[in-house]
């Protein structure tokens, strides 16, 4: 098996992460960090530990694959560097990854409460997270994708559904690699008996200003890329005048009622980049319909695990 983990920002938590892994129970695995900074020989401790060095931060879907094509392990498992594993962790995604479905961990915060079982995406491509802020690690419903910050698969299922796409810098990487491997029938099952702890946005500045703007602008503009790239034409004709008023709308509150001039830079450098990017849009699109998937997003609708926006009060409700 291999450890996946991408440290190119956010090191102070990885030592920890380190000595998690040290303590598991499993011991047949290796690590792979990719990183942007050579390594000693005495950090890397006893553990079989790889690290591969990159220039330029080209993002975390980028590296993740990186991190694959440099690993052995038949079975992969993706860590963000800001997660602690539990020492009977790995043992149970082995058990659990053999049976050929995406494995989500599930993953909780400091206080023990759940961070997230995985998620659903609206029509909008909003993320609705399953069981955030609960106590319980009780599955409601199965998961449209599996949360980046710790799940894996097996090798093979990897390479089928054609790694990660590398547009996606930060964010929503996770969230298209399940979305097409839901669409080629495969499943997306969370593994309650595997826990990690997340602390979560770990490797983004510590500056309150900065790191808001950052998590804006990578999240709206990789949402708005991941429907414009996979929802089907019919589909964009029914929301696109919907998500467009919902955003411009949001622009303007960022000004007006939330005075809030960060959300508004983060947002309109959102709106630029995807303006910027539309031809890219056009030839993932052209590639996706070379595909012939079996499972259509009708189905994932009439499944829950695309959810109109008038389903949503109920899904918080039950989540």
């Amino acid at each position: 098996m291999s450890v996946l983990v991408v440290n190119v920002k956010g090191k102070e938590w990885l030592p920890k992460l380190l000595l998690s892994l040290a303590s598991s129970s499993f011991r047949d695995f290796e690590v792979v960090v990719v990183d942007d900074r050579e390594w000693g020989q005495g950090e890397k401790g006893d553990m079989r530990l790889k690290v591969v060095k990159v220039e330029v931060d080209r993002g975390l879907a980028h590296c993740r694959n990186l991190a694959a094509e440099n690993s052995q392990g038949r079975l992969l498992l993706f860590l963000d560097n800001d997660v602690e594993v539990e020492s009977n962790t790995l043992a149970e995604f082995v058990r659990a990854a053999g049976e050929g479905d995406i494995i989500q961990l599930s993953i909780v915060r400091e206080d023990g409460s759940i961070d997230a079982l995985g998620g659903l995406v609206d029509e909008m491509g909003y993320p609705v997270e399953i069981g955030r802020g609960e106590s319980r690690l009780d599955v409601h419903r199965p998961p449209l994708y599996a949360k980046g910050a710790a799940f894996g698969m097996t090798r093979d299922l990897f390479n089928r559904v054609g790694g990660f796409d590398p547009v996606y810098f930060y964010g929503y990487d996770e969230t298209d690699f399940c979305y097409r491997a839901r669409r080629m029938g495969f499943g997306v099952k969370v593994l309650t008996e595997a826990r990690v702890v997340h602390h979560e946005h770990g490797s983004f500045s510590a500056f309150r200003k900065e790191r808001k703007y950052r998590l804006v602008f990578f999240l709206e503009s990789r949402r708005l890329y991941f429907v414009l790239k996979n929802f089907s034409a019919p589909m964009l004709l029914r929301v696109l005048p919907r998500l467009t008023l919902h955003y411009l709308g949001s622009m303007a509150k960022d000004l007006l009622v939330r005075r809030d001039v960060t959300l508004f830079r983060g947002r309109a450098k959102a709106l630029l980049w995807i303006s910027i990017s539309l031809p890219r849009v056009i030839m993932e699109r052209l590639r996706l319909r070379r595909i012939e998937f079996p499972v259509g997003e009708r189905e994932l609708m009439e499944r829950g695990l695309i959810l109109r926006r008038s389903a949503l009060s109920r899904v918080s409700q039950t989540s």
